[in-house]
C-alpha cells in the first residue's frame, strides 16, 4: 500500500486528492472514511475480475455504495491472440451498474488510453 498526492482540476475548481493503495479486502474502518473507490482489475485476468467484484460486495455489506463514489477500472497491457480479453464490457458494466454513483473506464498505459480520464 502506497501513498499519493495529485491536484486536479473539477469544474473549473481545484482539489487536491488524497490516495492510499490499499491491499487486501477492505475493513470496516476503511469503509467508514473511504469517499471514493477505485476498483481496479486486469482485461486478460478472470481471478482479478472475480477479485473485485468480492471486494466490491464487501464493500457494499459494510458500508452502502449509494454512498461512495466508485470507479471500476479495466486494464490492459497488450492483448493479443496469446493473451486474449477475458473480461469482456458488458459485464464490467453490470458490475458497474449495481450501483449508482460507479465510472466504468477501460485504460491501457502502454497507449495512453484514459489513464488521466
Amino acid at each position: 500500500g502506497g501513498q499519493f498526492k495529485r491536484e486536479v482540476t473539477v469544474d473549473g475548481q481545484s482539489h487536491l486528492l488524497l490516495i492510499r493503495e490499499e491491499a487486501g479486502a477492505p475493513d470496516a474502518q476503511f469503509a467508514s472514511w473511504a469517499d471514493a473507490v477505485i476498483f481496479v482489475f486486469s482485461l486478460e485476468s478472470e481471478s482479478s475480475f472475480e477479485e473485485v467484484a468480492q471486494l466490491h460486495a464487501l464493500l457494499s455489506d459494510l458500508r452502502g455504495t449509494s454512498d461512495v463514489a466508485l470507479a471500476l477500472v479495466g486494464t490492459q497491457d497488450k492483448i493479443s491472440s496469446s493473451s486474449p480479453r477475458a473480461v469482456e464490457d458488458a459485464r464490467a458494466r453490470a458490475l458497474c451498474g449495481d450501483t449508482r454513483r460507479c465510472l466504468y473506464y477501460e485504460t491501457c498505459a502502454t497507449y495512453g488510453l484514459n489513464v488521466d480520464r
